[in-house]
């Protein structure tokens, strides 16, 4: 097999309320090890605070000077004006190497709606900017509601769960086609091959969960997914560029 792009769409880095996480340093040379080329990056702390969170995202890349990371910046609703109008927030966004959004509204003590949200959702929307949605794991009926109240917003799901998520995941890649799937954690037999194969690889993104596994494993279970090249490459990294090159920021 000829040399993969792989670019890891779910990585944290910086200190939790657990206790000390990643820095730059720490993720790169995670990297170096597994061979990873590029990673998207969320802060570890955003349910404590978005703002907070979003300015050390920034103080992060700054120190990148290898232009391997892109980092992810957290919303909040509108109505206490926290956060800018969308397009001076986007503007915000391109300027710091910014290129996906994510939320954490239960933690932050709001309900994910259109009432809240449908300002920055319905431009990210419009602009197919990706918005990861790691909040609503485990929390399938309310993943559900929301995604119906934003049907056409270009959205990353993680599939990953101990017992398998397909019964719940499957629903929403046949109803919702700007939805992808990352695979951080998902370790089911085969279930790669047959999500590609029914859904189409486009759809699914290679994800670690770093720092919570390595990234080896998962770039490993991809290489060994019984997928042809066109697919894994599509995985592993192409799908994740192909979707921030398309974000109109």
């Amino acid at each position: 097999m000829k040399n993969i792009l792989f670019f890891d769409a779910n990585c944290r880095m910086g200190n939790s309320v657990s206790g000390p996480g990643p820095d730059v340093k720490a993720l790169l040379n995670e990297m170096d090890y597994y061979g990873v080329d590029k990673a998207l990056v969320r802060h570890a702390n955003i349910a404590n605070g978005a703002l907070s969170s979003n300015r050390e995202i920034v103080n992060f890349l700054k120190t990148d000077v290898s232009g391997r990371l892109t980092g992810v910046w957290c919303i909040l609703p509108s109505q206490c004006d926290e956060i800018p109008e969308p397009d001076v927030f986007f503007s915000q966004m391109k300027e710091n190497r910014i290129r996906a959004l994510t939320l954490s509204p239960f933690e932050q003590r709001y309900v994910p709606c259109r009432l809240t949200l449908g300002k920055i959702l319905d431009a990210a929307a419009e602009r197919r900017i990706p918005v990861q949605l790691d909040a609503f794991a485990g929390k399938w009926t309310e993943l559900y509601a929301f995604l119906k109240e934003f049907p056409d917003l270009t959205c990353i799901v993680n599939a990953g769960n101990k017992w398998g998520s397909d019964r719940n995941i499957r629903p929403l890649l046949e109803n919702y086609p700007n939805t992808r799937i990352e695979t951080a954690g998902y370790w089911v037999p085969e279930g790669i091959y047959d999500l590609a194969e029914k859904y189409g690889a486009e759809r699914i993104l290679y994800g670690s969960g770093f720092p919570g596994y390595n990234q080896g494993s998962g770039m490993l279970q991809l290489k060994h997914s019984g997928l042809n090249e066109a697919g894994i490459v599509k995985i592993a990294g192409a799908n994740l560029e192909k979707l921030l090159k398309g974000a109109q920021l």
